[in-house]
């Protein structure tokens, strides 16, 4: 892992933002905060971002959508795909996307931590 990874949460929940925050900061990550992928796609980070770490379900774009769209836009960022309702078709949809990992909210902090870790290793 590289020293000091910048990664960007995006979840427009800001109670989970907040959790996220400071499980990565406890593990010498830097989070990069955003309340909407419109937001994070705005913010031009991509070139300092090692993962983005993403809510399915948001108001405006979702994570499928943000996938699609770091995608189309040739970022190589892994995406970490996270929800509160998992089904098989979204999982199977994130896969295909490329996703790294897939979530079912409440998250398992150690399991997210090694999946982040083994996406940017």
């Amino acid at each position: 892992m590289s020293v000091f990874p910048a990664i960007a949460i995006v979840d427009d929940d800001p109670d989970v933002r907040g959790s996220l925050d400071s499980l990565l900061r406890s593990a010498r990550m830097i989070p990069h905060s955003f309340a909407s992928a419109e937001a994070m796609l705005a913010a031009g980070m991509e070139g300092a971002l090692a993962c983005v770490v993403t809510d399915l379900h948001m108001p405006g774009m979702t994570g499928l959508e943000l996938q699609a769209e770091i995608a189309r836009r040739g970022w190589n960022l892994p995406l970490i795909l996270v929800t509160a309702y998992p089904t098989n078709t979204v999982r199977e949809q994130a896969e295909k996307g490329g996703a790294v990992a897939f979530f079912a909210k409440p998250v398992d902090p150690d399991g997210l931590l090694a999946a982040i870790e083994k996406a940017i290793g």
